[in-house]
């Protein structure tokens, strides 16, 4: 994937935002669109969430981060009034945030424990020098209440703005693997590719709070989303725990889950 093509999908999501949806539906006004944490040309695995945090717009009380701690660009830091107003610089510095996300001032308190279900691929969020791995989302804008609690329509309506920017992404990168990240994502993926794409197994080594929670594993291939053609078919990995939760997920269960998706990438990151 060249570069040209992530700035044009910048500039796609620039002229969505600007045209009010995302706003009304709960993404923040001001906030740039994140088309990628890192770089997707550069990297042969990545993980899907359901979108950016409102954390990487602001701090714990709600303040906007401001240079040298902002993690993305803002309308106040591209001083514009608008997103219609942002010149192909604008667009330049958007794209080059999401590039270097992980060398600047990341979420390290999500981003390290995902990090950790990637190790035996090889790729990692934080390689410049090896093997890169990059973040992207069903949605490219952070709302400002989470995620949980907007209304099941907006939900959806966001999927549907994001989809295929997702689509794009993944058609040009030179992604391989793709790992959903918790049932939610894999129930709302799943939405958006052919029934039946990916198989679920119960992974006894999974098991959290003395068996309680089960283990869930799903794995598929994908040649399209949201009925738009990938350049390539993509290995889909997929579990069922929030790993950045901190309460009950272990570190066992995140080492067996790096192990698993380890092995079934097996041959496929060539």
């Amino acid at each position: 994937m060249s570069n040209e093509a992530l700035l044009k999908e910048v500039g796609t999501l620039l002229s969505i935002l600007n045209e009010g949806a995302p706003v009304a539906l709960g993404a923040i006004s001001w906030a740039s669109p994140v088309v990628s944490f890192g770089n997707p040309a550069v990297s042969k695995v990545a993980t899907l969430g359901l979108n950016p945090s409102n954390l990487e717009f602001v701090d714990r009380v709600g303040k906007p981060l401001l240079e040298p701690y902002n993690r993305f660009e803002s309308l106040g830091s591209l001083n514009a009034a608008s997103w219609g107003e942002v010149a192909q610089l604008g667009v330049q510095r958007i794209w080059e945030t999401c590039e270097d996300y992980f060398f600047r001032n990341p979420y390290d308190q999500w981003f390290k424990r995902l990090d950790r279900t990637l190790t035996k691929t090889g790729a990692s969020f934080y390689s410049r020098i090896g093997e890169s791995a990059c973040h992207l989302d069903l949605v490219p804008f952070a709302t400002a209440d989470k995620w949980s609690t907007l209304p099941r329509g907006h939900q959806t309506r966001l999927i549907e703005l994001g989809a295929p920017s997702l689509a794009r992404t993944l058609s040009a990168s030179d992604i391989r693997v793709l790992v959903l990240n918790g049932a939610t994502v894999v129930r709302e993926f799943s939405r958006l590719v052919a029934a039946d794409s990916l198989r679920a197994q119960v992974e006894s080594s999974w098991t959290l709070q003395d068996g309680r929670v089960q283990g869930i594993s799903y794995i598929g291939r994908i040649s399209e989303v949201g009925s738009i053609a990938l350049r390539r078919e993509l290995l889909v990995l997929g579990f069922n725990h929030n790993i950045q939760s901190s309460f009950g997920v272990t570190n066992q269960a995140i080492a067996n889950i790096a192990t698993w998706i380890g092995s079934q990438s097996e041959g496929v990151l060539v």
